[in-house]
């Protein structure tokens, strides 16, 4: 793809939100634990996590563009220096392939659980059409994952959407919500903070080549704010969605997907295609960056990517649950150093 051509901020916006978005996002669990079980005070985490997603979405973006960064590698060595700048590079590297192993457990246990296949199959099946798709060039990614994010947002908001008029979220629900512990944090601040610093350390892997692509630094602000506005949307219905439904909701460990049992059961199956579809838009941008970060000749991402993917299928048959628990709590406490060193970065540029 030469630079900048049919790459508008709509392509922008929906790579991002469809790097972001997952195994856990659709689900409910996610949102649950980061905002929604802190009450009144999570709707201020979301306005927050909003801010910052396109604040260091657009950063992110501008620093990779003046570098002409092929892979996250440019962008973190140079904004965090040769010590640590090493140690984030191969951190996020290292993390990319985590993520694709908590994907293809996901995938697997959706099949598992919704599908009545052997969780293998869901495993396999992801990795395969993320590592065609992948191989194709950055052209085919931005394609396959412009055409699905929509789609996925309009099912998400509309299950959640339809939840909330079929029971309304009360003074008392969210009295219940408050009673409780929250998991990750008891200050929805740093759980805010943690659910942004984890989810732009996996978005690097596609903002960095989209900063290079993009026609002007205009189209990459709108793209981002596009992004932000997309991803919180999605992370205020949900949040409702699911308090509409307390206490019941609070006892599953997929939220969303109950909702969407109480409609029908053709759609609760048709949410978990949804949930496959937004595990598919990770992995496709989780494993470009990785196989752009190891490979520098275009015929090697073949070998790495692959490698990526069979590792990935073999590790994911720990279990879904188990993987996230490895993964992601240490993925948001190094992401708050990657933060920091993109925001001393702006007011470094800026200030030269």
């Amino acid at each position: 793809m030469k630079k900048g051509q049919h790459l508008s901020a709509l392509a922008i916006a929906a790579a991002f939100i469809g790097t972001v978005v997952g195994a856990g996002f659709a689900t409910g669990q996610e949102v649950l634990q980061f905002f929604t079980l802190y009450g009144k005070m999570g709707f201020v985490g979301i306005i927050l996590a909003c801010i910052l997603f396109c604040f260091f979405g657009f950063a992110v973006m501008r620093i990779s563009r003046d570098l002409k960064a092929d892979s996250h590698c440019e962008l973190v060595r140079f904004s965090a220096g040769p010590k640590l700048g090493l140690f984030l590079d191969w951190f996020i590297t290292v993390s990319f392939v985590g993520v694709l192993v908590v994907m293809a457990a996901g995938a697997g246990a959706i099949a598992e659980e919704h599908f009545n296949l052997p969780s293998l199959y869901g495993s396999i099946a992801i990795v395969v059409l993320a590592f065609f798709t992948v191989v194709s060039g950055l052209n085919n990614v931005l394609k396959a994952i412009g055409i699905v994010v929509p789609f996925l947002l309009v099912i998400v908001l509309s299950v959640a959407l339809f939840s909330i008029a079929k029971d309304p979220v009360t003074i008392q629900k969210i009295n219940i919500i408050e009673s409780l512990e929250p998991p990750v944090s008891k200050s929805w601040l740093w759980a805010a903070l943690l659910y942004v610093s984890y989810n732009i350390l996996l978005a690097v892997a596609i903002l960095t080549p989209l900063g290079v692509e993009a026609p002007n630094k205009k189209t990459m602000l709108l793209g981002s704010m596009i992004g932000a506005l997309g991803l919180g949307a999605g992370i205020l219905a949900i949040s409702l969605a699911i308090m509409s439904a307390v206490p019941e909701s609070l006892a599953f460990q997929v939220p969303m997907v109950f909702l969407a049992k109480g409609f029908n059961t053709l759609t609760a199956l048709a949410y978990g295609l949804i949930l496959l579809l937004e595990i598919y838009t990770t992995t496709v941008g989780i494993l470009y960056g990785f196989s752009a970060r190891v490979a520098y000749r275009y015929i090697y991402r073949y070998l790495w990517a692959a490698g990526a993917c069979v590792f990935a299928v073999l590790a994911a048959q720990l279990g879904f649950s188990r993987v996230i628990t490895m993964v992601y709590p240490l993925m948001g406490f190094v992401g708050l150093a990657f933060l920091a060193v993109i925001l001393w970065t702006g007011i470094r540029e800026r200030w030269r």
